[in-house]
């Protein structure tokens, strides 16, 4: 059974046009990470590490072969869960990973950034957010979709609350997950690390990861950026079938 974590600003319907090209059976477990959704208040996680927690519990009652795949934040809260119970998984899918930020300096320019995000979300609403969101240059590739697609992301992103998407940015931001470098070479589990063509940072991440542990493969999506999840849909439903068929 597939556990499915969405990325920042996304929700389990994010997944929907993966899921229907897989055809997963059974269905996966798509749930919404902290701060998002409606009802985010009555998930109660204060830290990143709750989070992992919070997954760990659901992904145990999951039946086995256990399989993981998360975007961006999502893929980094995965990459969490890999690191804290890497007996629990069979196998995993990260799309867009960032393993962690190495130095204190770093961590605090970026937690700065995020402050900043969140004092927008406070100050000004979902929709002035997500204007600005969607003009990030890690999001370029997405300009040449289709109206309607971009639509939907958009409605997705505005459905959630202001103060539960600023609690995500200081629960689940990148300044706040641990620095996971370290404890990748020595992970068993086989891990696939996708990542667009476009999105030259983080393909340069994968290449570095995968160096460093040989259960650790990469594989590269032409012609899209960051969020292959939305962009090559049916590229990442072909992963996850692959790697459910390698582990039954």
């Amino acid at each position: 059974m597939w556990l499915l974590l969405h990325g920042f600003t996304g929700s389990p319907r994010s997944w929907n046009r993966v899921v229907a090209c897989a055809e997963l059976e059974p269905a996966p477990l798509v749930p919404f990470l902290a701060g998002h959704g409606r009802d985010w208040r009555g998930s109660d996680v204060e830290s990143f590490e709750n989070e992992v927690t919070r997954l760990v519990s659901l992904a145990s009652s999951a039946d086995r072969p256990r399989l993981l795949c998360g975007y961006s934040m999502g893929a980094r809260v995965a990459l969490g869960l890999l690191i804290r119970q890497p007996h629990l998984f069979d196998a995993a899918v990260l799309i867009g990973v960032h393993p962690g930020l190495l130095d204190e300096a770093t961590r605090v320019e970026r937690r700065e950034v995020d402050a900043g995000r969140a004092r927008l979300l406070r100050q000004k609403g979902v929709a002035a957010f997500v204007a600005a969101w969607e003009e990030l240059q890690l999001f370029a590739s997405q300009r040449d979709l289709s109206p309607d697609l971009l639509a939907d992301q958009r409605d997705t992103r505005l459905g959630h609350d202001a103060e539960g998407l600023a609690r995500a940015l200081e629960v689940l931001g990148l300044a706040e997950m641990p620095d996971y470098r370290r404890a990748v070479p020595s992970l068993e589990v086989p891990i696939t690390l996708m990542t667009g063509s476009l999105d030259a940072k983080f393909s340069e991440i994968a290449a570095r990861l995968a160096k460093q542990n040989a259960h650790v493969d990469v594989e590269t999506v032409e012609g899209v950026g960051h969020n292959v999840l939305l962009e090559a849909p049916a590229a990442v439903a072909a992963a996850l079938n692959r790697v459910e068929e390698g582990v039954r």
